[in-house]
């Protein structure tokens, strides 16, 4: 699963695990990345598109998730 980090004698000595962010998540993020740059073939004129929505859409659920379920 995650990497291991070191003890930590702030933490009491307990070993924490590293975050980890899920794959569709990171994708939705590399697709905003793109869309900062460039536009796909799905982009308005106006400047909507129906993917980027979707990224948005997606890494807004992931940290309503994380809000509600605790920082995991």
């Amino acid at each position: 699963m995650g990497q291991r980090r070191a003890r930590s004698p702030a933490r009491g000595g307990v070993v924490t695990a590293r975050r980890e962010v899920p794959l569709l998540v990171r994708l939705a993020w590399d697709c905003l990345d793109q869309h900062r740059h460039r536009r796909c073939g799905k982009c308005a004129e106006a400047g909507f598109c129906p993917v980027a929505e979707a990224a948005r859409h997606r890494i807004r659920q992931w940290r309503r998730f994380r809000h509600v379920w605790g920082r995991r």
